[in-house]
């Protein structure tokens, strides 16, 4: 098993639901972006590193400012690919990226594969490149044994659903609402309903994102089957409004939504 699988085949066994806290790379600078994921890495199940994007789609106004700040802070693929490296020598956790698909064209499909296996990379998910033209990620990510993420949604079909379960791995993330990142106050019924179509459909985990903001949404999710959370705008907001030199700050947030 990889370090997707064993963490999440552990948290299982413990009957909770995966942590895996987002962060855009290289906010709110890229020393304190470390030092903020090696305080999340151990208190977390599984890591989402965001690569900031000029034009990020499918993330809200929050993760938005965040790209924006990194950028202007001199982000670029490489320094993102060095921080990772350097966040892998402290620790195991899985760790996956969001990486919007003209960034890895920049860099070459295959380059940018094989940096993320280099750096110690488990997953890579590419918000806008649909199902039906990711095969050529696809045969890079096998090649490098990497696990390709896929987003799915409420409006995803259960034949187009069919079809990315065949060749999913690592684990599946639903969208809790349709549209982009941000926070909710409530998890749409027809999303808890979408949990147990899928769970018929694959044994692959479901990890919910976009807009988790609360322990009654994350106790909701668990109740319906859910196996994960990706916490991103509300750990961002945490991060802008609070000092982040104190660790403690961000372990109290996320011992705050652990269920």
């Amino acid at each position: 098993m990889n370090r997707i699988e064993t963490a999440f085949t552990h948290i299982k066994k413990e009957g909770k639901l995966a942590m895996m806290p987002f962060l855009v790379a290289g906010f709110p600078n890229f020393s304190q972006s470390l030092k903020i994921l090696k305080v999340l890495s151990q208190h977390s199940d599984l890591l989402e590193i965001g690569f900031p994007y000029s034009d990020p789609l499918a993330d809200g106004p929050v993760i938005q400012k965040a790209d924006q700040v990194a950028l202007k802070a001199g982000s670029t693929t490489s320094k993102v690919f060095e921080l990772i490296k350097n966040l892998r020598l402290t620790t195991e956790i899985p760790i996956t990226v969001l990486v919007y698909a003209n960034l890895v064209y920049q860099r070459g499909i295959e380059k940018f594969y094989r940096d993320a296996r280099n750096a110690g990379i488990d997953g890579v998910l590419i918000p806008d490149v649909p199902f039906e033209e990711i095969s050529i990620f696809l045969k890079a990510a096998k090649k490098y044994n990497i696990d390709n993420i896929y987003l799915i949604a409420t409006t995803t079909t259960p034949r187009r659903l069919n079809k990315i379960t065949k060749v999913a791995q690592g684990y599946l993330y639903l969208t809790s609402v349709v549209g982009i990142t941000g926070t909710q106050k409530d998890i749409p019924r027809k999303t808890l309903q979408y949990i147990k179509q899928i769970k018929r459909q694959t044994r692959l985990p479901i990890a919910v994102g976009f807009g988790i903001s609360n322990l009654s949404q994350v106790k909701k999710l668990k109740i319906n089957g859910a196996d994960g959370v990706i916490i991103g705008s509300s750990l961002i907001k945490l991060i802008q409004k609070s000092n982040t030199n104190n660790p403690q700050t961000l372990i109290n947030f996320l011992k705050n939504l652990n269920y």
